[in-house]
């Protein structure tokens, strides 16, 4: 699969829900979720711009893989997840085999759906308030019109800046939290 994604820092979570529901948006859930990033024994995630994590979100656990970032503009890239049992063992099958927690990213996120795409405000401890628009297509879809349709999307929510390419993970390292 293809996560087609486009992150924007906003200042109102309020205010852009307000617009989604306008535009038609579908209020879907409100959570919290614990994402358990890890970096491999055998390359650098980091330099290769990839991602391993476990998220915890209510009563369910996955373990998640995205590939490097695919284009300059957005945040789209293959991306792997299955739903375990429980993400302590997950954790402990993962150290065994030489991989090491980095850090964890503590969030608060509201979901919404809009036509074909998942629109998210989250919380992010040490962060702020981020929208996330994204869209799954099969790999290897042409994503251009998803992404073009992303970022109109935005301009109907009235966002215009603060685009973010970097990952939570990657903001929180650079801030140093």
């Amino acid at each position: 699969m293809i996560e087609v994604e486009v992150k924007a820092k906003i200042s109102s979570g309020d205010e852009v829900s307000e617009r989604i529901i306008s535009l038609g948006g579908r209020h879907i859930s409100d959570e919290e979720q614990t994402d358990i990033y890890f970096n491999a024994p055998h390359r650098d995630f980091a330099e290769t711009d990839e991602a391993l994590r476990i998220r915890k979100t209510g009563e369910r656990t996955f373990i998640t893989y995205k590939g490097p970032k695919i284009d300059d503009r957005s945040k789209t890239r293959k991306e792997l997840e299955v739903e375990v049992a429980d993400a302590e063992t997950a954790a402990g099958i993962l150290e065994a085999l030489g991989f090491r927690r980095v850090r964890e990213v503590f969030k608060e996120r509201r979901t919404y759906s809009l036509d074909d795409f998942t629109i998210s405000i989250d919380t992010v401890r040490g962060l702020g308030t981020y929208l996330e628009i994204e869209r799954d297509l099969p790999d290897g879809s042409d994503y251009g019109d998803a992404l073009s349709e992303i970022f109109d999307l935005y301009r109907k929510l009235g966002v215009s800046g603060g685009f973010e390419r970097k990952s939570y993970l990657e903001l929180l390292e650079a801030k140093g939290e």
